[in-house]
């Protein structure tokens, strides 16, 4: 089916709902049903109905529903017994200015360079920490998110290194530099995003970059109003309270932290001994759920609720992570990677391959919303052209992770992005566009970057 320039016309539709509604899941259903109109015609409902039920069984899917609605239950049960609340205080004697807290989450994200969700999800934590500091949601959001996705793509080891591992090995042209765990070591002095996303949040903390855009605007609303997030995210802060159960049934300070401590420590060992983290959730509430009965923190039934209370909090993020993979499946039908490819094949060249290569590894990604899959397309064409080309390989293979990880990382309907805002508890518009200035400084950097290496190590 050939719909040629026909294809870009649902991702801009939905980008274009989405800033006029300030709506994520409205507008990815729309470009959903815009594509089925396209693909399947007067059909378009049977396709509709067709792709419900393939996204529903989708492995992808049911990974992520099971790993939030766990990750849910972890965090109602930190909530309840004031786990979370017992560990801002103590936080708090160092966090005790605006500069500290900023810098604070952004070392616990070099901490937890494991997995972008193991580490979104404890920055997660610190949403108290950075209101009694009087710091925007926003900011939170933005730190956790850039140095989630982009920090992992730096580590030989990370989920994202190994992903991309496996990719690159099924190309001799690749194979015949190395194992693929050398080869990926070799890419990441040029994976340029993840370095640029290392860096700006630390600037932007310790005060070297200032405030700008949407995120300005949200400094300015902290300081005159107080609030720290947009009217669209109240709704999500509606009934926050950290502690629900009385002092009298909680136990010391030191137990509770005890009770958030041990468990994450259980949770990012299992991640690091299974790769699961699926298993590792499992694991981290049993644990938790033991340890709150032993030291008499909270009762079975008391808990119990806790999880469903957690799980509730998660179900919008659910809804549009859903939304979101029936965008991705019927983009990649309508044959939006194979234009995009197409239109720059033209256009390369051994100098500017590692350039275009990025760029069209970012477009496929943002339009998708589809941080590893969108980019496979654009790997089949440039590994084997580059190899014809006698381009710098290693260039390339950088260029095709940075533009999945920009993707990644300023997509407001990528499964990550929603995750990020969902963790700290900000409307996923909001997150968006307060973080796209900084995204686009680093798209910026990049892009000098593998302009100048093209040149300079043909």
């Amino acid at each position: 089916m050939e719909l040629g320039a026909w294809t870009l016309l649902p991702p801009l539709v939905i980008i274009a709902i989405a800033i006029k509604t300030k709506s994520t899941t409205s507008s990815l259903l729309t470009g959903t049903l815009l594509c089925c109109v396209l693909q399947y015609k007067t059909d378009f409902l049977t396709g509709f109905i067709n792709l419900m039920y393939s996204v529903g069984c989708n492995e992808d899917t049911v990974w992520y529903a099971l790993f939030v609605v766990l990750f849910g239950c972890i965090l109602g049960v930190w909530s309840t017994t004031g786990a979370t609340n017992a560990v801002a205080d103590k936080m708090m004697k160092f966090a005790t200015t605006q500069r500290r807290t900023l810098v604070l989450s952004w070392l616990v994200g070099i901490l937890l360079f494991i997995d972008d969700f193991t580490s979104i999800a404890v920055r997660g934590t610190m949403t108290k920490l950075y209101d009694k500091n009087q710091i925007p949601r926003a900011m939170l959001a933005y730190i956790a998110d850039s140095t989630a996705s982009p920090m992992c793509i730096l580590i030989p080891f990370g989920t994202w290194a190994i992903f991309y591992q496996s990719v690159f090995a099924g190309y001799s042209e690749v194979t015949a530099l190395g194992t693929p765990m050398q080869v990926y070591i070799r890419t990441i002095p040029y994976l340029f995003y993840g370095w640029a996303s290392l860096f700006i949040p630390l600037l932007l903390s310790i005060g070297v970059l200032p405030p700008v855009g949407a995120m300005k605007r949200a400094y300015q609303r902290a300081q005159t109003s107080g609030e720290l997030y947009g009217p669209e995210s109240r709704a999500l802060n509606q009934g926050d309270c950290e502690t629900v159960l009385s002092t009298e049934s909680c136990a010391g300070s030191y137990k509770r932290v005890i009770c958030f401590l041990v468990p994450l420590a259980c949770f990012i060992v299992a991640v690091l001994a299974t790769g699961d983290v699926i298993i590792a959730c499992i694991l981290t509430l049993a644990v938790l759920v033991v340890l709150c009965l032993a030291m008499r923190i909270s009762s079975w039934g008391q808990m119990m609720s806790a999880c469903m209370n957690g799980v509730q909090s998660m179900t919008s993020m659910i809804v549009i992570v859903f939304a979101a993979y029936m965008v991705r499946d019927s983009l990649i039908a309508i044959g939006l990677p194979e234009y995009i490819v197409a239109v720059a094949r033209p256009f390369m060249s051994p100098e500017l391959l590692p350039l275009i290569t990025f760029v069209a590894c970012t477009v496929l990604t943002f339009a998708s919303g589809s941080n590893w899959g969108a980019t496979l397309a654009v790997a089949a064409i440039v590994i084997p052209l580059c190899a014809a080309l006698n381009g710098n390989m290693i260039l390339v293979l950088a260029a095709i992770v940075s533009g999945a990880a920009f993707g990644a990382h300023v997509c407001f309907y990528c499964d990550v992005t929603v995750f990020t805002s969902g963790m700290t508890k900000i409307d996923n518009i909001e997150h968006a566009v307060t973080q796209l200035p900084y995204g686009l400084l680093g798209m910026a950097v990049s892009c000098v970057g593998y302009l100048l290496a093209g040149f300079l190590l043909h």
